[in-house]
């Protein structure tokens, strides 16, 4: 009888042993090493040239309708697969010095969050400093709209405040609903 026993204390410590090993692989592995970890391809930086609006200032200044509200400039970036849509919107922030170019989406605005799903882009802003006239609304809508929907896959744009949609951001333009560049 004792030696079933012994027996089944050793096959009972080989099966505990065998289940770690395959549970948890590096289990028995000395000194607390871990294999370096394997990058994912959704880690790896990655570059592309992506074309931003900014609001020409020309137009803003003398208010005449034949200038252009917006001028496009090129912009390399640096991004991670699931943020492109982020370092974006970073870039907006960051009109170029020299060009007498500016940008609607100013440093007091907050996104919570910014996100795509489909063809459709989700932008998730703080209800806070988000107020303003009818020029800054279209302004902030039409120059966001213009560059998102440029990146590659994007159609359209829905704009959150506090994560739910609303009638507009600033109370002039209709928000409820996805917009794009055709529906502007």
């Amino acid at each position: 009888m004792e030696k079933k026993s012994g027996y089944l204390l050793i096959l009972l410590v080989l099966a505990v042993g065998l289940f770690l090993l395959l549970v948890y692989p590096g289990f028995f592995r000395r000194g607390g090493e871990e294999p370096p970890p394997t990058p994912s391809p959704a880690t790896e930086e990655r570059t592309t040239i992506v074309r931003l609006y900014f609001v020409n200032q020309e137009y803003i200044q003398t208010g005449r309708e034949d200038l252009p509200k917006f001028k496009a400039v090129e912009r390399e970036v640096k991004f991670k697969e699931d943020n492109l849509i982020n370092v974006v919107l970073q870039e907006l922030r960051e009109p170029p010095a020299d060009e007498g170019l500016s940008t609607a989406l100013h440093d007091r605005l907050t996104i919570h969050r910014a996100w795509v799903e489909g063809d459709l882009a989700y932008i998730d802003f703080s209800s806070e400093n988000l107020y303003g006239g009818s020029l800054q609304e279209t302004l902030l809508v039409h120059q966001i709209v213009k560059t998102i929907t440029g990146l590659p896959g994007i159609e359209q744009v829905q704009f959150l405040v506090d994560g739910e949609k609303r009638e507009s951001l600033m109370g002039h333009i209709s928000t409820n609903e996805p917009l794009s560049l055709e529906n502007l």
